[in-house]
Parts: structure tokens; sequence; C-alpha cells
């Protein structure tokens, strides 16, 4: 347990450390967000603001997990999870900058990237590793066998997960703070498990977010980009998927949820009905338009995220 403490003070201040010489070197090379047209209008200031930090969140977790923990299956997967999908969305930053616009890779070419490594990465786990094809139902205290389809089934949820978590990172500190939140949970889960590696991987990736977040929140000095929300996103799906909790997932990363849903059904109705379903999605931009102040939005979004991770940790009981 003394080495736990230590990994998490060391996650901890890594990124409380390096973050300022990190910005300072986004500032310098003038690599700053590019904020869309289409976004909110009270966003344009936000322009210029050094982004994908989340590449500090990687180095850390890089760092700790060679140099403090012990060589693990689930938590080296779990890593190569991580930063493939950053990798992903380091592809879309720097297409951003370079070609200096606010997209970076199409739709299709995101989801083709995700899919296709997620693919790799579900063959080669289940070569390797002794992870099984069943999954815990919430509430019922039993689980199901997927058999065959558990490779899509894993697939759909670190494409899902990798994107909600995307989605919600449109607002300073907002999908960090709920990572955070949703990584305690899932440590918890693996302790009572007694899936000790995934524990301590959940722990690592929260407070590296949490060291990270001193920067992060409103006024943000530094975004994650792409590269941090589509790994943080990653690491969050592969701790899900060794655990066997995919379907916790929902409940306790269910802003992430609800952030996506609101995406979706805003598409569906002005293709049905011709008419926005909110003022603006993802959601949290519907309460900024209606004259919610940012940080009002942000508590309260991790106030619903603590509410429902709770409600998830007591499913399994």
């Amino acid at each position: 347990m003394t080495n736990w403490i230590l990994i998490v003070l060391v996650s901890f201040l890594i990124p409380l450390i390096i973050s300022p010489l990190f910005i300072n070197y986004l500032k310098k090379h003038n690599i700053g967000q590019r904020i869309r047209q289409e976004g909110p209008d009270l966003h344009q200031h936000k322009m210029g603001t050094p982004t994908m930090g989340g590449i500090v969140i990687i180095l850390t977790l890089i760092l700790v997990i060679i140099f403090f923990v012990p060589h693990n299956n689930y938590i080296l997967w779990s890593l190569i999870i991580t930063i493939g999908f950053g990798a992903v969305g380091l592809v879309d930053d720097l297409i951003k900058l370079f070609k200096k616009r606010s997209l970076g890779l199409y739709t299709w070419q995101k989801l083709f990237l995700q899919i296709a490594f997620a693919l790799i990465v579900v063959y080669y786990v289940q070569k390797v590793t002794n992870l099984d094809t069943e999954i815990y139902l919430p509430f019922l205290k039993s689980s199901i066998d997927l058999s065959r389809a558990f490779t899509p089934f894993a697939i759909l949820v670190m494409i899902s997960t990798v994107n909600a978590v995307n989605l919600t990172d449109g607002l300073d500190g907002l999908a960090t703070g709920l990572i955070f939140i949703a990584m305690i949970i899932f440590a918890l889960i693996a302790y009572i498990q007694n899936i000790w590696s995934m524990s301590l991987f959940a722990l690592i990736v929260a407070f590296s977010s949490l060291g990270f977040l001193i920067y992060n929140f409103f006024p943000a000095q530094v975004f994650l980009g792409d590269v941090g929300s589509f790994a943080l996103g990653g690491a969050l799906a592969s701790i899900a998927i060794f655990t066997k909790t995919e379907l916790f997932l929902l409940i306790i990363g269910g802003v992430f949820v609800i952030e996506t849903l609101s995406v979706i059904f805003q598409v569906i109705s002005v293709k049905l009905r011709k008419k926005l379903l909110f003022k603006m999605s993802p959601i949290h931009h519907h309460f900024e338009i209606c004259g919610w102040k940012e940080p009002k939005i942000i508590i309260r979004f991790w106030a619903i995220g603590v509410i429902l991770a709770f409600i998830g940790i007591a499913s399994i009981f």
C-alpha cells in the first residue's frame, strides 16, 4: 500500500510540475486552439489557448508505469490502448495545427482509424491474456457470455467511450474532472474484484488527470486536445473491459452518455423534424446559450457525475 501511495503521488506531481513548462513551450511555438465557427460565440475568446495538453497525461502514464509499476499484461495493454487512441487524436490535432483550421481528420477517417486500432487490440488482447468473453450485469449480480459477439462488443465500447469523452471535452476541465470521478470509482470496483493491476492503473489515470486539471479548469491555461480526450476515453474503456464492467460504464460514465445522446437526438430531430431539439449540442453548449456561466455548468455536471458514480458502485452489491 505504501508503494501505491507513492505511485499515486508521483502520478499527481508529474503533470503538476511539467504542465507549466509544456504550456510555455506551446505558447512559444504558437500552438493554440482553433475555435469552430459553428461553436458558441462565447468561446471565441479561447482562440489561441494552448492545446494538446493531453500529451502531458500520456507522458505521465508512460513514465509512472515504466519506472514504478511491476510488469502486468492488463496494465501494459491498457497503456497501449490509451496511447493508441491518443495517437489518433494527435494526428487530428496536428492536422488542425498545420492546416490552421478547426477541422482535423474527417469523421470517417477518425472512425476508420479507431475501429482498425480497436480490432487489432481486441484480437491480440484475447490471444495474450486470460480475458474471457463474459460481462457483468449491473444490479443483477450475474453475468452473460457474449462468446463470438464479444469482439464487436468490445470494439463498440472502445469507440463509443473515446468519442463520448471527446464530445464532452467542450468546457474547461469538464471531461478531465469527469474522468477523475469515473476512474476513482473504477479503481474501487477493480479493488473489490481483486484485480489489483486495474485498480492501480485507474488511480494513476485519475491522479494524472487531477494534476493536469489544475491548469485545465476554468479559465483553462491549456486544453486536452483530441490527443488527450481520445487517450482518456481509451483508458476508461480499457478498464471497463478488463474488469468486465462495460455495462456499468453506462451508469458511471453517465454524463458522457448524456452528452453523446444529446448530439444524436439533435441530428435526428433536424433530419426528421427540421427543428433543433437543443439550442446547440452537445448539451453543455445548450446551457451556455441559455445563459448559464461556464463554471456553473461544469460544477453541476461534475455533481451529476458523482451521483451517477455512486449509483454505479451501488449496482454491484
